[in-house]
């Protein structure tokens, strides 16, 4: 006897398993949580936002660096969002998770400026050793335009700094 329908019960039956085990797949690798952003180990060189390059590293733990956000009170300072933490630095002064760290080494080289709608920009380099926090790093943060770049440089050259924006100021 023919049973013209048991050749495609059986493809049925093969493409509903192979739906579950999809299924099954799916469930489980959507499950698994990732690691939070400060478990994660960062590679060297290590910036996921543009306009910030080099390294900063807190307790020998190298951070990711995640943003950079200029902003100004009385003066332009700059806020570096990590891994790890968020570095400030403003009025010659560098902070670490809101503290004011004692560096035994604070080099710096920068710029910036406020714009008339109040937002801000800062461009240069800091490299610094304050106890077990360490950096090294390039900051162009606030979309510095043409103009204000070039304002930056003239301003650097009026007060005999290197006109390169990764120049460090020793």
């Amino acid at each position: 006897m023919h049973r013209p329908w048991a050749g495609t019960r059986l493809v049925a039956v093969r493409l509903l398993a192979v739906a579950w085990l999809a299924v099954a797949w799916l469930a489980g690798a959507c499950s698994r949580s990732e690691p939070p952003p400060a478990a994660r180990e960062a590679p060297s060189g290590t910036s996921g936002v543009t306009g910030v390059t080099g390294t900063l590293t807190a307790d020998g733990k190298l951070a990711w660096l995640t943003a950079c956000r200029p902003g100004h009170a009385a003066h332009v300072f700059v806020e570096v969002d990590t891994t790890l933490g968020t570095l400030r630095f403003g009025d010659a002064k560098l902070s670490w998770q809101g503290s004011e760290q004692t560096c035994q080494k604070l080099d710096r080289s920068w710029g910036g400026g406020v714009r008339r709608d109040g937002s801000a920009y800062f461009r240069g380099t800091l490299a610094f050793r304050c106890g077990t926090l360490e950096g090294d790093l390039v900051l162009d943060c606030g979309q510095v335009t043409p103009a204000e770049a070039a304002e930056l440089a003239r301003n650097r050259a009026a007060a005999g700094q290197s006109p390169e924006p990764g120049a460090v100021n020793r």
